[in-house]
């Protein structure tokens, strides 16, 4: 039995980023890449909720003592979501002067493309065939 079934792990819920400007991180994931804003309870501290399909994003916005923010592309901590035309998504990209990489892995058949949100958060977008 895997560990996930034997503490009833089901599924990731949502992927939360510290973000150093609310508004511009909302332009990019809301204008941009087009996902709605979900309700949020009102906490003590800025954010936004935002929805991918049954899952969500936690924007947090973080100033001053805390997690200090920067822009910083690493791989390990980043966001991934599988798309159904990567060439779609890479014309969004452009059309809005967001630089992006590519890439993929032909044994998985899958194609990539990587770009960052204002917080240096690496975004990849996955296409598989």
């Amino acid at each position: 039995m895997a560990l996930m079934d034997h503490i009833g792990l089901k599924r990731m819920h949502h992927v939360s980023f510290a973000v150093a400007d609310l508004a511009a991180s909302k332009r990019f994931f809301c204008d941009v890449l087009g996902l709605p804003e979900d309700e949020r309870p009102n906490f003590d501290f800025p954010g936004a909720w935002l929805a991918v399909g049954d899952r969500q994003i936690h924007l947090i916005e973080q100033t001053g003592a805390g997690r200090e923010v920067r822009g910083s592309i690493s791989r390990s901590d980043h966001l991934a979501m599988e798309v159904e035309d990567l060439d779609v998504v890479k014309a969004r990209l452009n059309d809005c002067g967001i630089e992006f990489a590519e890439g993929g892995n032909e044994r998985l058949g899958m194609s990539q493309a990587f770009c960052s949100d204002p917080d240096g958060h690496t975004i990849e977008f996955v296409q598989y065939h």
